[in-house]
């Protein structure tokens, strides 16, 4: 079968990892360290519910922090959401060559929906033909129906679909479900993963 989509993450793909912990660290004055351990231990509940109450709250206790109350929890979305927000400028290059060969580009991202509604507002989202955050979905890969849902809804059989990600669980349950999966660790080698399934793009 002949590639039509390519379907990307975004965090450490698209866009760069986070800058903003320290910031979100300082506004709950809570240790550095134990506030990233916290952070993640609890980011694939928030990326799946969206409910950044829940897990602002499960960060602070976490990481020995007083309950946040509204207004330090908007703040934090903000600035968590900001810091995830910040383009690779040679994935976006390539992204551009993508569209401008013809292929149709998605976007299948562990993302809260805050995250997803500020990314639909950047100008560089709109060569996505297809933005698919975890949060809207209350799906979250590596889950084998986060897969079914792109294929269903792209209308695409696997073997049609090439995805890029960072974290090769992910990948690996994407090729389990017959899609091309590749592990992205800069725009260069996913230029040459792409080409070696006849991806149309440019020798650089």
């Amino acid at each position: 079968m002949v590639v039509t989509w390519v379907a990307f993450d975004l965090g450490n793909v698209v866009l760069r990892q986070t800058g903003a912990l320290p910031e979100l660290s300082e506004l709950l004055t809570a240790d550095p360290a134990q506030f990233t351990e916290a952070y993640f231990a609890h980011r694939s509940d928030y990326d799946r519910r969206s409910d950044p109450t829940v897990f602002w709250s499960s960060v602070a206790a976490t990481a020995g922090f007083g309950t946040p109350d509204a207004a330090l929890i908007q703040e934090l979305v903000r600035v968590d959401d900001l810091g995830w927000s910040v383009v690779d400028p040679e994935t976006l290059r390539l992204v551009d060559e993508l569209h401008e060969a013809g292929l149709a580009l998605a976007v299948l991202s562990n993302a809260p929906s805050s995250m997803g509604r500020l990314v639909q507002e950047q100008a560089w989202a709109t060569h996505f033909q297809r933005l698919y955050f975890s949060g809207d979905l209350g799906l979250v890969k590596p889950e084998r129906d986060i897969y079914r849902h792109l294929l269903g809804d792209l209308g695409a059989e696997p073997g049609d679909v090439a995805f890029l990600d960072d974290r090769a669980d992910n990948v690996e349950a994407a090729i389990e479900a017959g899609i091309h999966g590749f592990v992205f660790t800069d725009a260069a080698q996913a230029r040459t993963d792409l080409k070696s399934i006849g991806v149309p793009l440019r020798d650089r």
